[in-house]
């Protein structure tokens, strides 16, 4: 009788001291970091436990990748830049024209694939602008409307 009931305390005892599940990556690396009101946070390894509820709504235990723990994935919104500048001929032998449709000046900087800034100068529209002194290769262009501000970097090759 007394074991019967050692038990029966026993089986009471466990029934209320069950282990939670909870969500949790373990993994041997990652970091979060925080920057005014971006947060990212990044492990390399997997999910090991996590509740998961089926269609029924009874709760499973698993290991391994879980879409339904609303994991989100990380994106950026790239607004379309609809700067409307050209820059033309390409590839160009004596000089180069840059027009568009309402912008009247620009900045131009010119510049080698190493990143050395070869010219920097206000063009304006529909003029030629002289790449002679420039050696054969290729070039990146930045043009920066006067107005509003926009710009854009375009490779040119010079022959």
């Amino acid at each position: 009788m007394r074991y019967f009931i050692l038990a029966i305390l026993l089986l009471g005892l466990s029934a209320y001291a069950q282990p939670t599940i909870s969500k949790q990556v373990i993994g041997p690396a990652g970091a979060t970091y925080e920057n005014g009101t971006n947060k990212l946070s990044y492990t390399a390894g997997e999910v090991v436990v996590g509740a998961m509820t089926d269609e029924d709504g009874s709760i499973q235990l698993g290991n391994g990748y879980y879409p339904s723990l609303d994991l989100s994935t990380l994106n950026t919104e790239s607004p379309e830049l609809k700067l409307q500048v050209k820059v033309y001929p390409n590839p160009v032998a004596e000089a180069i024209f840059i027009t568009h449709p309402t912008e009247q000046y620009f900045e131009v900087r010119i510049t080698d694939i190493s990143g050395k800034q070869l010219l920097q100068t206000t063009h304006q529209k529909q003029q030629p602008l002289s790449v002679q002194t420039l050696t054969t290769g290729t070039y990146f262009v930045t043009v920066t409307t006067k107005e509003s501000k926009q710009t854009n970097t375009y490779k040119i090759i010079k022959q």
